[in-house]
């Protein structure tokens, strides 16, 4: 069973991924190089639903939520 996470930073908008565990998607975030340099994870939201993701920047440019990987930045299509 896949959970989308929301993974708040210490800057910029945060980044979501799908996957089996929050060590999978964190594992997933590593390989994609985030979170940059000098920024820091600062909470996890489990089971993050698309309606209560930022309209104005998140939504519009984020990949299918229910495929695993990271799609906040996309990455998993």
């Amino acid at each position: 069973m896949l959970t989308a996470f929301w993974f708040n930073t210490s800057s910029g908008l945060g980044f979501g991924v799908t996957a089996e565990s929050q060590a999978v998607a964190e594992g997933l975030l590593r390989k994609h190089g985030y979170p940059p340099r000098g920024a820091e994870i600062t909470g996890v939201i489990a089971g993050i639903e698309f309606a209560a993701l930022d309209k104005r920047h998140v939504v519009p440019n984020a990949g299918p939520i229910v495929v695993k990987g990271v799609w906040y930045p996309r990455h998993n299509i």
